[in-house]
C-alpha cells in the first residue's frame, strides 16, 4: 500500500511512498489517506507527514483530471472534504518535504502546521501549465503567509522554487541536509508532544482563526480560548512547577 502509518510514543509519521507515480494524489489514495487519519488525535499528539525519495507529492494524479469533464467533477464532487482532511486535524501537523511539493502536494504541506524541508526539495503551482489553477486552496493559503504580489507571480508562471528560497519567503520553517530531515521533524515533534494537548488545541484553533478572521475579532476569540486555559489541570500543574524554581 503507498500510504502506511507508524505511531511511537505519541508521534505519528504517515508516509506515502509511491515513487512511480512520485507521490500523485488521487481520489483513491486520499481516501486512503483519510481513513489511515480518521482517529489519529485519539492516539497520537503530533503527526508528521512524509514522502518518497523523489517527492513529497508531485501534484494532483492528472490522469483523473485528464478524464474528468466539468460535469462530472462537479457530479461526483472531485475534491471533497477527504482532501482536507490534513487541514481540519486538531493536533499539531509537520511536513517533513524532500523532492517535489508541486500542486496539490504542495497544499498538502502547506496545510501543515509547520514544514521542514530537505535542501533538496522543490515548491511551486504548475497549474496554470495545464490550463488550471490550484484547488486545495493554495491561492489562499499561499497569500496569507507571502502576500498578494509574490503569490501572484509564482501561481501564474508556476514556476518552482528551492527550499532556501521558500524559507526566504517564510513558507518553511528549516532547510536542512537530506539525511537529517526525519532526524529534524522528530526532534521538532517530540518536542511539542512534551507540551499541553489541551493548549496545543486551543493554540492551533486560534492561530487557523487567525487566517479567515480579522485580528480584532481574532483577538477576541484568542483571549476567551486563553482564559478558557485556566480551568485545565495542564495549566495548574505547569504553573505551579513553574512557580516552585
Amino acid at each position: 500500500m503507498p500510504v502506511s502509518l507508524a505511531i511511537k510514543n505519541s508521534i505519528a509519521v504517515l508516509t506515502i511512498d509511491n515513487p512511480k507515480k512520485l507521490n500523485a494524489l488521487s481520489s483513491g489514495l486520499m481516501e486512503e489517506i483519510s481513513e489511515k487519519l480518521s482517529e489519529i488525535e485519539q492516539s497520537a499528539r503530533v503527526l508528521i507527514i512524509s514522502g518518497c525519495q523523489k517527492a513529497f507529492a508531485a501534484g494532483v494524479d492528472v490522469n483523473e483530471i485528464y478524464a474528468l469533464s466539468f460535469d462530472e467533477a462537479v457530479r461526483t464532487n472531485f475534491i471533497n472534504e477527504r482532501w482536507e482532511i490534513v487541514k481540519n486535524i486538531k493536533i499539531p501537523v509537520i511536513a517533513a518535504v524532500r523532492g517535489y511539493a508541486l500542486g496539490g502536494g504542495f497544499e498538502l504541506a502547506l496545510m501543515c502546521d509547520m514544514i521542514i524541508a530537505s535542501e533538496n526539495a522543490v515548491f511551486g503551482f504548475p497549474e496554470i501549465k495545464l490550463g488550471l489553477m490550484p484547488g486545495l486552496g493554495g491561492t489562499q493559503m499561499l497569500t496569507k503567509i507571502i502576500g498578494t504580489k509574490i503569490a501572484s507571480e509564482l501561481i501564474m508562471t508556476g514556476d518552482f522554487i528551492s527550499a532556501e528560497k521558500a524559507l526566504s519567503f517564510g513558507i518553511v520553517n528549516k532547510v536542512v541536509k537530506d539525511t537529517e530531515l526525519m532526524k529534524e521533524a522528530n526532534a521538532l515533534a517530540e518536542k511539542i508532544a512534551t507540551m499541553s494537548p489541551v493548549a496545543l488545541k486551543m493554540i492551533k484553533e486560534a492561530l487557523l482563526l487567525s487566517q479567515n478572521i480579522g485580528v480584532s475579532a481574532g483577538t477576541k476569540i484568542e483571549r476567551q480560548m486563553f482564559r478558557s486555559l485556566f480551568s485545565s489541570e495542564d495549566k495548574k500543574k505547569k504553573t505551579a512547577e513553574f512557580l516552585k524554581k
